[in-house]
C-alpha cells in the first residue's frame, strides 16, 4: 500500500531466491549424477506443469531421498507457485523436499489456490532515508531485475511519531534464518549451485507495465502515500483518462502521524473527477490503542473536510497489530470513527497476515481489499478469477504500474474492484419513523419505515419489542421491507433502501401482560439471520398500551365514488378533547391513504350486548362516507382511531372489481365509428383519464383514440355492478373518426380504458369489445346542390352494401358550424345505370342509388351548410357527405326612384338574397345622406320577377319573387332642396324593419 509493500516485495524475492538456490543445488546434484542439466522457467498465469508444488505446515526442513519422488517447494505467493509448477522434474531418483512455515489458510478451496502463505517483513512506520539505502543494497545483492528504488519523503519521515522498524537487512536475514534449508548431498560444488540459483532468481521478477495496458488486470484504483508526492494535477487527469476511478490516500498512521501530501493528493483527485477514499496504517495491539488511533484518524478526516460517508480502510498488515484480540481491537478503532460520524468502514490486509480472518470478520469479505502480486497479473487470468470467486471486494495486484510517459518518476500500486467497494461511493446514512403503534386484537401492529445504507450488507430486517419497564425483550418479528413511495420522494431518498424501507408487522401478545408497562420498538438491520451479529438499530419512543379496543365494522362498501364505513368502536380511554377519525390504510405499504374525522353516533345496542363497561359504549358508533378519488383501494383496511391513543382495525378489503358492456359498435358515414356502452372499475380511483381506443385486429395496429367524459348510467348503478366505483357514472356514447384508414372488411375491436396519465398510457385498466367486421365503405356523389327559387335542389347518387328492403333513405341539411340538422327529407332511390357502368357495379344498390329532391329552405340559415345522404337500416346508419356549401348571395337593382309634387317617393326594382330564408320581412327605406338621417320606411310584399329568375341572379333564393313596384312613401315636409337621398332595400326578421337584416344601399339622388 505504501513503502512497506516495496519492502515486502523485496522480502518475497529474497525468499524466492533462497528457495531457488536450494532447487538449483538439487538440480545440479541430479545433473551430475545423470550427466544432464535442465532448467525450465515459467511466468504467472501459465498452464499446468508436471511438477506439483505444495506447502506444508512445519517449521523445519529436511531432505530425504526416495525413488521417483516429487520436488515440493513453498513459494511466497501464488505467482511463485505457478513458476515452481513449471520447473521440470529430473530423471534422477533423488528428490529434495523443502517445507516452510504456513501462517494462514483461506477458508475455502478456491482461495487456497492463491493465498500468500509465507510471512512477510512489513514496515511499522514510514522508512528513514538510511533504511531506504540499506534496502536498496540488499535488493542489489538479490537480483538486478528485482531492484526497486524508493525515495522516502523527508518531511513525512520527520513527522512520523511511531518507532521505526528494525533494520530491514536484519529483518530479512532473520526471515531467511527461519527458512534455513538442510540439504543432504554427496560430492558437490556449492559455488556451482549458487551460480545456478542466482541465474534462476534473476529470471523471475514482477512485470513492469503501464496503467491502461489491456494485457493486464484492469486498474480501478491507485493508493497513494507521501512518497508519491511527485504526482501532479496532470497525472491525476491522466489516471482518470486511463480508466482509474478511485484514489485511496493514506491520511494517518498510529496516533500522531499525518501524511503531509494527503491534502494535495485529495484535492488533485477530486479535480480530476476521481472518487476519494482514505486509509489509516494501523499499529495498535489493544483496544485502548485502537480507540486512540480511531480518534486520530477521525480528527484528521474532519480537518481535511472529508464527508461523513467517506470510505476509510484500516490497513492491517503490521506485525505490531498481531493479537488474539485483533478483532476487538479493530472494532474499537471502528467505534471511535463511528462516534465521530465516519461509518463507512473497510479493511485492507494480505493473505499472510496472521489474524487476517479476525479483522475481516469486522466488515465481511465483500468489504475487504486483499493484497497479492502475481509476476504477470493477466487480465481475466487465473488469480483475478480466484480472488473474485473467493468473495473479496477488491484486489491489490501490483506495485509496479506506471503512468505512460512518467515512468521515470516512480511506480504506483494498482487495485482491481470486484464488487464496487473501491469505485462506488457507499454512504452509511440512516433515517426512519414509527408511523403508528396500535393494539389490534391480542397483538400490536407496528407500522413505519427504516432506511439505512448499512442494510446493503445487513440484509435481515427485524422489529423488536422491548419492555422498558421490565428491562427485557419481549420478542422480535422478521419482515421483508415494503415499497414506500413517500420515503423515496422525501429527504431520505439518497439512502440505500429508501424506496423499500417500509414495515407493517404484527406482534402477538399471547401470554404477555403489558398492562401499565412502557414498551419501546426497535427497527433493526442485521447481518445474521437471527437478528444478532453486526446490526444497525432505530429505537422508538416509549408507549404505554392499555386495555384492548373493541368494536366492529358493520359495513365497508363502495357506494358511487365513496366508501361507506359504518360500525362502532368502544374504548376505555379518556376521550375528552380527542378527535375521532377513520383512516384508509394501504395494506401493501402501510401508508395512510385518507383520513376523515367524524362525530360519534349513538349505539345503544353496544351497551346491551355486553360492552357497557366501556366509557364510550353508548356513543361509540360511526357512519361515514369517505371520498375515494385518487386512492388505490385494491388492498386496504380501515382503522377507527381516537387521536393517537386508541385504534381499531378492520379486516382486509380488496376492491378490484371491473365490469363493462358495449351497447353498440357500428360504422357510420364511411369511417365514423359509433361506440356506446359502459365501463366500471375500482381501479378508476387512481386512473381518472377515460379513453376509447379503436384497434384494427386485422392490421394489428391502433387506429384512433379519443378521451371522453363519463355519462350517467343509473341502470348500471342498480345492477350487479352497482358496488363498483362510480358505476352510476360509467357510460360512454361517442363517434370516433377513423380518418383515411382503409378498414374495408377489417376486424375491429374497441378498448374502453382508465389510465393514470393524460395520453392514455401509463398504468391502465382495459375492457375489450367483441370484434366487428367492417363492410365496404359507402360511396356516392352530389351532382348538383343549387337553389331554385325558394327550394334547394339536391341531385346525385349513394351506393352502399348495407341497404336492404327496409332501408330508409333521406337527405339532411346540416348547419356546418353547429352540426345541427336543419331539415331532413326522405326519398325513394332513383335508377342510376350509369353508376353501375362506371366501376361501382359491386355495390348492392348501384343501379338504384340515385336521388333527386327539392328541399324547402324557408326559415333555414343556409349560409354555411353540408348535405348528408343517409341509409338507415335497423338503427344502423351509413352516409355520404357533401362539401361545405355557402349560400350568401345578395343582389338587387333600382329600376325607378322619383318624388312627385306632393313629396311622395315612388320606388320600383328588385332585391334577391339568400339571407331571405330567415328574414321574411321586406322594407323600402329613404335615407337623407346629407342630413344623415332616415326620412321614412315602408313595408312591402315582394312580387314576381321572372326576368330576375332567368338572369345571372337566378340561383339566388327568392330571385323569381324579388320585385317591388311603385312602393310609395309620403315624405311630407322632411324633404329639403339640395339634399342627397338614398334608397335602401332591406330583408329583416323584425316586423318593424329592425332586428337582424340584410340591406342594399342604392346610389344617392340629389333632390
Amino acid at each position: 500500500m505504501d513503502y512497506r509493500r516495496k519492502k515486502r516485495a523485496l522480502s518475497h524475492y529474497r525468499k524466492a531466491n533462497k528457495k531457488r538456490f536450494l532447487l538449483a543445488s538439487s538440480v545440479t546434484m541430479m545433473a551430475f549424477s545423470t550427466g544432464m542439466y535442465t532448467t525450465q522457467v515459467a511466468k504467472a498465469d501459465q498452464t499446468e506443469t508436471t511438477t506439483q508444488v505444495q506447502q506444508q505446515t512445519v517449521e523445519t526442513t529436511q531432505a530425504t531421498t526416495e525413488e521417483k519422488t516429487k520436488l515440493t517447494l513453498n513459494t511466497e505467493n501464488s505467482s511463485q507457485k505457478t513458476a515452481a509448477e513449471n520447473e521440470g522434474q529430473t530423471e534422477n531418483d533423488t528428490t529434495v523436499t523443502t517445507t516452510a512455515t504456513e501462517n494462514m489458510q483461506l477458508q475455502d478451496t478456491e482461495e487456497s489456490k492463491v493465498t500468500d502463505t509465507t510471512q512477510t517483513v512489513e514496515a511499522k512506520a514510514e522508512p528513514t532515508e538510511t533504511e531506504t539505502n540499506k534496502q536498496e543494497n540488499v535488493t542489489t545483492q538479490l537480483t538486478d531485475k528485482a531492484q526497486t528504488t524508493v525515495e522516502a519523503d523527508k518531511q513525512e519521515t520527520q513527522q512520523t511519531t511511531q518507532p521505526t522498524a528494525s533494520n530491514e537487512v536484519t529483518a530479512m536475514q532473520e526471515t531467511a534464518t527461519k527458512n534455513t534449508f538442510t540439504v543432504q548431498t554427496a560430492a558437490f560444488t556449492q559455488n556451482v549451485a549458487n551460480n545456478v540459483a542466482v541465474s534462476l532468481a534473476a529470471t523471475l521478477t514482477p512485470d513492469h507495465f503501464n496503467i491502461g495496458d489491456s494485457n493486464y488486470t484492469r486498474a480501478d484504483a491507485v493508493d497513494l502515500a507521501s512518497y508519491q508526492s511527485w504526482l501532479t494535477q496532470a497525472d491525476f487527469n491522466k489516471l482518470k483518462q486511463l480508466g482509474v476511478k478511485t484514489a485511496i490516500v493514506k491520511i494517518t498512521q498510529g496516533t500522531g502521524y499525518v501524511n503531509p501530501a494527503a491534502s494535495k493528493q485529495i484535492e488533485y483527485a477530486r479535480k480530476a473527477g476521481l472518487n476519494v477514499a482514505v486509509y489509516h496504517y494501523a499499529t495498535f495491539d489493544n483496544t485502548s490503542a485502537g480507540h486512540a488511533e480511531g480518534q486520530h484518524a477521525a480528527n484528521t478526516m474532519q480537518n481535511f473536510g472529508l464527508s461523513k460517508d467517506t470510505l476509510i480502510f484500516a490497513d492491517m498488515e503490521d506485525e505490531s497489530t498481531y493479537s488474539v484480540n485483533a478483532q476487538a481491537n479493530l472494532n474499537r478503532f471502528w467505534s471511535a470513527l463511528s462516534a465521530n460520524g465516519f461509518t463507512n468502514h473497510a479493511v485492507y490486509t494480505g493473505g499472510s497476515y496472521l489474524y487476517r480472518d479476525a479483522v475481516i470478520a469486522t466488515v465481511g469479505r465483500d468489504r475487504t481489499w486483499i493484497a497479492q502480486y502475481p509476476y504477470t497479473p493477466a487480465r481475466g487470468g487465473h488469480y483475478e478469477q480466484q480472488w473474485r470467486n473467493a468473495g473479496y471486494g477488491a484486489w491489490q495486484f501490483a506495485s509496479t504500474a506506471y503512468i505512460p510517459g512518467r515512468e521515470s518518476m516512480g511506480s504506483l500500486d494498482v487495485s482491481h474492484d470486484f464488487t464496487g467497494l473501491l469505485t462506488t461511493p457507499v454512504k452509511n446514512q440512516e433515517a426512519g419513523n414509527f408511523d403508528e403503534i396500535t393494539l389490534n386484537g391480542n397483538g400490536i401492529n407496528i407500522r413505519g419505515w427504516h432506511a439505512a445504507d448499512l442494510s446493503a450488507s445487513r440484509g435481515h430486517a427485524y422489529v423488536i419489542v422491548y419492555d422498558k419497564s421490565a428491562g427485557k425483550e419481549l420478542g422480535r418479528v422478521a419482515y421483508t421491507p415494503t415499497y414506500r413511495q413517500d420515503v423515496a420522494n422525501s429527504y431520505a431518498k439518497n439512502i440505500y433502501n429508501a424506496a423499500n424501507s417500509g414495515f407493517n408487522v404484527n406482534f402477538s401478545l399471547a401470554g404477555i401482560d403489558i398492562s401499565g408497562h412502557e414498551l419501546q420498538f426497535i427497527a433493526r438491520y442485521s447481518d445474521a439471520a437471527n437478528g444478532e451479529g453486526n446490526h444497525t438499530d432505530m429505537w422508538s419512543k416509549g408507549y404505554v398500551l392499555l386495555k384492548n379496543e373493541v368494536g366492529n365494522f358493520d359495513e365497508v362498501k363502495v357506494v358511487g365514488d365513496q366508501l361507506h364505513v359504518s360500525g362502532w368502536h368502544a374504548t376505555d380511554r379518556d376521550l375528552n378533547g380527542v378527535t375521532s377519525s377513520l383512516q384508509i390504510i394501504d395494506n401493501q405499504t402501510g401508508r395512510v391513504l385518507r383520513t376523515v374525522n367524524y362525530s360519534a353516533v349513538a349505539r345503544p345496542d353496544v351497551v346491551k350486548n355486553g360492552y357497557a363497561s366501556y366509557k364510550n359504549a353508548a356513543n361509540s358508533g360511526f357512519d361515514v362516507y369517505i371520498p375515494l378519488n385518487g386512492l388505490d383501494i385494491s388492498n386496504i383496511k380501515v382503522v377507527a382511531k381516537y387521536g393517537s391513543i386508541a385504534a381499531l382495525s378492520s379486516r382486509d378489503y380488496h376492491f378490484d372489481h371491473e365490469a363493462n358492456y358495449f351497447d353498440d359498435i357500428s360504422i357510420r358515414n364511411g369511417n365514423q365509428l359509433h361506440v356506446s356502452g359502459w365501463h366500471a372499475a375500482d381501479r378508476a380511483t387512481t386512473r381518472p383519464h377515460t379513453f376509447l381506443i379503436v384497434f384494427d385486429k386485422t392490421a394489428g395496429r391502433e387506429l384512433a383514440r379519443v378521451s371522453y367524459t363519463a355519462l350517467d348510467r343509473n341502470d348500471v348503478a342498480n345492477s350487479f355492478a352497482g358496488g363498483i366505483y362510480q358505476a352510476g357514472k360509467s357510460g360512454f356514447d361517442t363517434v370516433i373518426s377513423l380518418g383515411n384508414a382503409d378498414i374495408t372488411e377489417h376486424e375491429l375491436q374497441v378498448v374502453a380504458r382508465y389510465s393514470d396519465v393524460t395520453n392514455g398510457e401509463g398504468n391502465r385498466t382495459d375492457a375489450w369489445s367483441r370484434p366487428i367486421v367492417v363492410a365496404k365503405r359507402d360511396t356516392g356523389f352530389f351532382d348538383e346542390v343549387r337553389l331554385v327559387n325558394d327550394k334547394l335542389h339536391v341531385r346525385g347518387w349513394h351506393a352502399s352494401d348495407r341497404v336492404s328492403a327496409n332501408t330508409v333513405a333521406n337527405i339532411e341539411v346540416i348547419d356546418t358550424k353547429t352540426g345541427r340538422v336543419l331539415r331532413s327529407v326522405t326519398y325513394t332511390p332513383d335508377l342510376r345505370p350509369d353508376v353501375a357502368k362506371n366501376g361501382y357495379a359491386s355495390y348492392k344498390n348501384a343501379t338504384t342509388s340515385g336521388f333527386d329532391v327539392y328541399i324547402p329552405v324557408a326559415g333555414l340559415d343556409i349560409s354555411n351548410i353540408t348535405l348528408v345522404a343517409n341509409y338507415t337500416t335497423n338503427s344502423c346508419t351509413t352516409k355520404i357527405t357533401s362539401n361545405n356549401r355557402n349560400f350568401e348571395r345578395n343582389d338587387g337593382y333600382l329600376d325607378k326612384f322619383y318624388i312627385d309634387g306632393n313629396n311622395v317617393a315612388h320606388v320600383s326594382g328588385w332585391h334577391a338574397t339568400d339571407k331571405a330564408t330567415t328574414k321574411p320581412y321586406a322594407f323600402i327605406i329613404i335615407y337623407d345622406q346629407t342630413a344623415r338621417k332616415e326620412l321614412g320606411r315602408a313595408k312591402y310584399t315582394p312580387v314576381s320577377r321572372p326576368d330576375v329568375l332567368h338572369s345571372y341572379a337566378g340561383g339566388t333564393y327568392n330571385a323569381g319573387n324579388s320585385g317591388f313596384s311603385d312602393v310609395k312613401l309620403n315624405l311630407g315636409k322632411n324633404i329639403l332642396k339640395g339634399h342627397s337621398l338614398q334608397v335602401i332595400t332591406r330583408y329583416t326578421d323584425d316586423l318593424k324593419g329592425d332586428g337582424t337584416y340584410t340591406d342594399i344601399w342604392f346610389p344617392a339622388v340629389r333632390v
